[in-house]
């Protein structure tokens, strides 16, 4: 069952955002009207729920999910490089990557937290049907994914950058400490929620965006949805979403 404490104090609590790769800055050179039309056709967010942010540079949709300005840049040039039919599928993670994901864990992750995230690994990876697999690594440098810390007295757990634009897994992955408190099993649930941001997954209560046909309309106990339960384990429907996203 949903744990009504989290639930209020949370509300949305898994903040996540779209990356882009550090190395390919660019000028931004479309206005912001023109940005938010296109995240907003792309995504299914409406418009008036598209807000800039001019300090960080970066856009924030439905109040939790982060764009940044760059990455909208790119997504928009691709897109009018003909890429269209690719647009249906903004948040995937190609396959040079989604069959041997790296993930290297910050020393500096608690260790409870370090558990949390190598039994995440373990969750997706058992999933049968997929290519999508994940794999630790001890070097940053040869890492898709570094998980590491943050400390705000906020309302987000644990927040995740979703693929760019060019098909590279999301990073990084960041734990709030301040809730370094929670049961074993809602950081579990929190790292294998994040995980999912990472290539490709939304959140499954949201009401817009690109639904992934042969999936439940609704699925409460969906580990993509945006609040904290205790890990039960995948619903139907997340394992339908990867198979259909990553099929072996």
């Amino acid at each position: 069952m949903k744990n009504a404490f989290l639930a209020a104090l949370f509300g949305a609590v898994l903040l996540i955002s779209c990356a882009r790769e550090e190395d390919n800055v660019k000028p931004s050179t479309s206005s912001d009207d023109d940005l938010i039309g296109f995240i907003s056709t792309s995504t299914g967010v409406e418009k008036s729920k598209i807000v800039y942010d001019a300090t960080k540079k970066h856009f924030v949709l439905n109040g939790d999910v982060l764009v940044t300005r760059q990455d909208a840049e790119d997504r928009l040039k691709a897109s009018k490089g003909g890429r269209t039919e690719h647009w249906r599928y903004n948040y995937l993670v190609s396959n040079t990557y989604v069959t041997n994901i790296k993930v290297y864990i910050n020393p500096a992750v608690p260790s409870a937290w370090q558990t949390a995230t190598r039994n995440a690994l373990t969750q997706w990876n058992n999933i049968n049907g997929t290519k999508l697999f994940f794999s630790e690594v001890t070097s940053s440098t040869s890492a898709n994914i570094r998980v590491i810390t943050g400390y705000e007295a906020a309302s987000w757990v644990a927040r995740a950058y979703l693929p760019t634009y060019n098909g590279r897994p999301g990073t990084p992955v960041e734990i709030n400490t301040y809730y370094n408190s929670l049961p074993s099993g809602q950081k579990l649930f929190a790292m294998v929620h994040e995980l999912g941001h990472t290539f490709g997954l939304l959140h499954t209560d949201q009401t817009s965006g690109v639904f992934i046909t042969g999936t439940p309309t609704t699925d409460p106990n969906s580990v993509m949805n945006s609040y904290v339960l205790n890990w039960n384990g995948f619903t139907t429907g997340d394992v339908s979403a990867v198979q259909i996203l990553y099929p072996q």
